[in-house]
């Protein structure tokens, strides 16, 4: 196979001098911007869609995890108040490590 010895392996301006690859690059996205702007924007639509349904999956698994049915629609009631009742004393580890006594209490809302 002959190679055509008139076409330069880089590529030359109009005074025949080297271009730069830093011009290169730029010329050839003067050139390409519409088509780098479309497979650009193409590009980021799928990621969004991609991260989207995983999402939606990862929702949907947990729901299954803890058996709940709601969506993200669903009504939620409002948190109910515990009854009135009596903490029995007990010893408590804090987070450094050291136990203390807690002496009992009552908690709660008195029934109405």
């Amino acid at each position: 196979m002959r190679v055509n010895d008139d076409t330069p392996s880089d590529p030359t301006s109009e005074d025949g001098e080297p271009v730069s690859f830093t011009k290169a690059a730029k010329n050839l996205i003067k050139k390409h911007k519409p088509t780098i702007l479309t497979v650009g924007a193409l590009g980021l639509a799928a990621v969004f869609v991609a991260v989207r349904h995983t999402m939606e999956q990862s929702t949907a698994r947990d729901a299954e995890d803890f058996g709940s049915v709601a969506g993200p629609g669903a009504v939620h009631e409002p948190h109910q108040p515990s009854v009135r009742h009596s903490v029995v004393g007990h010893k408590r580890t804090l987070a450094d490590g050291r136990v203390i006594s807690v002496s009992g209490y009552e908690r709660g809302v008195a029934a109405a």
